[in-house]
C-alpha cells in the first residue's frame, strides 16, 4: 500500500514540472515568433531598411520582443543592422 502512495506521488510531481518547463517553452515559443513578425512587418510596413541577416534573426528568436527593440534601436543608433 505504501509503495503505490508514493509512487503516485512520484509521478504527480513528474507530471507538475514537466507542465511547469512545457509552460515555460510555450511562452519562449510565442514570445519568438511575435519578434519575428514584428521584425518582418515593421520592415516591411515602415521600409526601415534593416538587414534581416543571422544575427537579427538569432537575437529576435532568444529575445523575442525585447531582442527586437534592441535590434531597433541598434539601427536607428547607428550602430548594427
Amino acid at each position: 500500500m505504501i509503495v503505490e502512495i508514493i509512487a503516485f506521488l512520484v509521478v504527480a510531481l513528474i507530471m507538475f514540472f514537466l507542465f511547469k518547463s512545457f509552460k515555460k517553452i510555450i511562452v519562449f515559443v510565442i514570445n519568438s515568433v511575435v519578434g519575428f513578425l514584428a521584425l518582418f512587418g515593421f520592415n516591411a510596413m515602415f521600409d526601415v531598411a534593416i538587414k534581416i541577416n543571422l544575427w537579427s534573426i538569432l537575437i529576435t528568436g532568444v529575445g523575442g520582443s525585447i531582442g527586437f527593440v534592441v535590434i531597433l534601436i541598434l539601427h536607428f543608433l547607428g550602430l548594427a543592422f
